[in-house]
């Protein structure tokens, strides 16, 4: 038994020990940002992704960073990848905004049919955790309404069970569906933001291709394909042409 305790306390001592070595870094990075050391404070930042560590706080302070320095492409990288792991944050989506009024190209976007719109912005206001712990807590609460259906010995509280615990089971299902989707928007990384000043896509991944259109620098595209070294991207306005790879950064 005394051994079991101190192992308890060795392990949770090493968990602090390793939260700490964690945090000094953030903690030196957000240091240097608030005294305006701006450059400084994007290696420190850019050192903490390289660790493999990631959360919203640090994509979001990494992009202000950039947008101080008058960088605009990886400002709005950095706001967009915050923005994938906290959808629900409005000061992300704030600053996003902001950023996007000084990109050149100016896009159209194709109308969607309402419920598809609906339905899109319903699953991108929470992000994935946020999701499955509502699919968690709905499927216990079937549980829970399927035993007062299934024990219960009133007529009218069984009627109730039932209908409720469908519902509950239903709701459970799509924000499970809604995670699902949150979580292959992280996996799968489909949009990219163009990186070099100005760009011109092409009908072919060829150089020798057919010249489309020009686009600039913080531009959002959606990557559909891929050929060697080129991209096949997708504007919102519905335009579509190839890229070299190096022209761009996936979000």
């Amino acid at each position: 038994m005394q051994r079991f305790i101190y192992t308890l306390i060795a392990l949770a001592l090493s968990v602090q020990v390793f939260a700490q070595i964690q945090a000094n870094p953030i903690q030196e990075a957000n240091e240097l940002y608030q005294k305006g050391e701006y450059e400084n404070a994007i290696k420190s930042y850019e050192s903490v992704l390289e660790t493999r560590i990631e959360a919203p706080e640090i994509y979001f302070n990494l992009a202000n960073a950039y947008y101080k320095t008058g960088k605009i492409a990886p400002a709005i990288l950095n706001y967009e990848r915050a923005l994938l792991l906290s959808p629900e944050d409005e000061d992300i989506k704030y600053n996003l905004e902001l950023a996007q009024k000084n990109v050149t190209d100016k896009l159209e976007v194709l109308p969607e049919f309402f419920v598809s719109s609906w339905v899109s912005g319903l699953w991108n206001s929470l992000s994935a955790n946020a999701w499955s712990y509502l699919s968690i807590g709905f499927f216990f609460l079937f549980l829970a309404l399927l035993s007062i259906y299934l024990y219960s010995k009133i007529s009218r509280m069984k009627k109730l069970g039932f209908f409720l615990s469908i519902l509950c089971l239903l709701s459970s299902l799509v924000f499970y569906n809604f995670a699902s989707k949150m979580n292959k928007q992280l996996t799968s990384r489909e949009y990219a933001i163009i990186f070099s000043p100005s760009v011109t896509v092409k009908g072919s991944p060829d150089e020798s291709g057919t010249q489309l259109f020009l686009l600039h620098e913080g531009t959002k595209v959606k990557v559909i394909d891929e050929l060697g070294d080129w991209r096949n991207i997708k504007l919102s306005d519905g335009n579509q042409g190839w890229l070299k790879k190096e022209d761009i950064e996936i979000i």
